[in-house]
């Protein structure tokens, strides 16, 4: 949206709310108390200075030098100047145009038995990217396998997904080339940009290379701030008075003769979520379970415990290392040096039994247990037994399971243990964060 004299006035409290809502969603505690400030501020100055309206702004909405990075660049993003904003519409309408085009090109040469091959706008977008060499190359693999033997329309779906999959793995490859020429790092260490965060939070994590670890974790960084920021707003806007308090109602009225006018309420108690995390740490889920505890550990100042332990065939207790604020990737180092069983086989069972039997007072009725782990194990049914009384026993079980939900049935584990609790996919950072800020 432009900043000029003329419209600022008329879309000013709409414009405010679109941008506090961009800071909301990159952390920024922005509430209403901050919008007033900020509304109130913008009425003292002219609006037709930029760089008094940028000042006043982030005076009222900017906490911390860390989010004063954040809003500089979002501010240059939605605020622009009017010949700016023109030319970028000039812009997009032309790359509408020619968009519009290439899409209707990648459906006349990608067809199977007459028709369209049923591909997203993002993947035909993605195979107008593609150089002439490598388009002939798939419409020759479409057009083979369409006039192949016994090949039926039915076979359509096959097709299809095996297109997609070629697009996709093309799509990733020249996002990855294009990170290793840019950088992985932006100033302001938002990591890879809209594009690269795009990348990362779809990509499967185990697929996410070690250069991209530094940007992959101040992700993880804004998106725990965020769900932090989510927490604390829903537990403050509950309500604020508890249960009837009958003698202090009693004792206030005696001045109208026993008569009760005014009620009083006990206060409400405003507990803190209780978590106690358990990550399969086998050669096959390492991976996941360090995103997870990575996203958890910046919920330290919203959550009341957090206790955290990693397992694959024994178990080991990672609560007091975590409480000393200790850097997560350090702590998973040490952890992989003295043990002797990390990226070893998994045994589900043990590791239930031994958080009951040596740790019973972390288990009550207001712990939320979260279990990272594939379902994998060495005696299944010991393992499904253990997940019954562990469940008895606390609030609720949540379980992430990083296995792509199509093989979920290939997988007798994986329904016996959804039967049991809540299973929630988790193979990528995306829905890392929409399950945890959608459970917790």
């Amino acid at each position: 949206m432009p900043l000029t004299e003329a419209n600022t006035e008329q879309f000013m409290d709409e414009n405010l709310a679109v941008f506090a809502g961009l800071l909301r969603q990159e952390g920024l505690p922005v509430g209403t108390t901050e919008m007033i400030d900020a509304l109130l501020a913008l009425q003292k100055i002219d609006l037709s200075s930029r760089d008094a309206f940028k000042t006043a702004l982030q005076a009222t909405l900017v906490k911390s030098r860390r989010d004063q990075l954040v809003f500089s660049r979002l501010f240059d993003l939605f605020f622009v100047p009017a010949e700016q904003h023109r030319h970028r519409a000039e812009e997009t309408i032309l790359r509408q145009e020619e968009f519009t085009r290439q899409l209707d090109r990648a459906n006349l040469e990608l067809h199977f038995k007459g028709e369209s091959l049923q591909l997203s706008s993002r993947e035909l977008k993605q195979y107008s990217a593609l150089s002439a060499e490598q388009r002939n190359r798939l419409q020759d693999f479409v057009q083979k396998t369409e006039t192949g033997n016994k090949v039926e329309a039915e076979f359509r779906p096959i097709l299809e997904t095996i297109v997609k999959s070629h697009l996709r793995y093309c799509r990733n490859r020249d996002e990855q080339e294009s990170r290793n020429v840019d950088g992985t790092n932006n100033a302001d260490g938002a990591g890879t940009g809209s594009g690269g965060d795009e990348y990362l939070r779809e990509v499967d994590i185990a697929m996410i290379a070690a250069a991209d670890m530094p940007a992959a974790e101040q992700l993880l960084k804004r998106l725990s701030r965020k769900l932090a920021f989510q927490i604390l707003r829903r537990r403050r806007s509950g309500p604020r008075s508890g249960p009837l308090d009958l003698r202090r109602s009693l004792r206030d009225n005696m001045r109208y003769g026993g008569i009760i006018f005014n009620l009083k309420h006990k206060p409400k108690r405003r507990s803190k979520q209780q978590i106690l995390l358990l990550c399969d740490v086998s050669a096959s889920m390492k991976g996941y379970s360090t995103f997870v505890i990575h996203f958890l550990h910046g919920l330290h100042e919203v959550v009341r415990e957090l206790s955290c332990f990693s397992f694959s065939d024994s178990l080991e207790d990672l609560t007091a290392e975590l409480k000393g604020r200790a850097n997560v990737n350090q702590l998973l180092d040490r952890v992989i040096r003295r043990s002797k069983t990390w990226g070893g086989g998994t045994d589900i069972a043990a590791a239930l039994r031994i958080i009951r039997e040596k740790h019973p007072e972390r288990l009550n009725a207001k712990t939320t247990v979260l279990v990272v782990s594939d379902t994998k194990t060495v005696t299944l049914n010991k393992a499904v037994q253990e997940l019954q009384k562990l469940k008895d026993q606390v609030k609720r079980v949540i379980w992430l399971n990083p296995l792509p939900t199509e093989r979920w049935a290939d997988y007798h584990s994986v329904a016996m243990m959804a039967d049991l609790v809540e299973m929630w996919p988790c193979s990528t950072i995306d829905q890392l964060e929409e399950v945890l800020s959608g459970q917790l």
